[in-house]
């Protein structure tokens, strides 16, 4: 989870689209829950919830809760002393 904060807040937003893998779904013509996620998280960062929610619906949600998931965890590591 944190790696995967780091990527989305460090790298520029072209190169992870460019970098990101085409949903095998997507290939197939259909749709699957994270289709649009990752455009989606790109669009939170930038602060631009609207269009993050038309992307996908759940991203919002999804990216709080890793968020959340994150900050427990760093917590919990500083509060027992323990390395990342």
């Amino acid at each position: 989870m944190l790696l995967f904060l780091v990527v989305l807040f460090v790298l520029d937003s072209s190169l992870l689209l460019v970098a990101a893998p085409i949903c095998p779904s997507k290939l197939k013509g259909t749709e699957c829950m994270l289709c649009g996620m990752t455009r989606a998280f790109l669009k939170i960062k930038e602060g631009d919830f609207s269009l993050a929610h038309q992307f996908n619906r759940g991203s919002i949600i999804l990216f709080s809760l890793i968020i959340v998931n994150s900050i427990i965890f760093i917590s919990e590591k500083i509060i027992n002393h323990k390395k990342l």
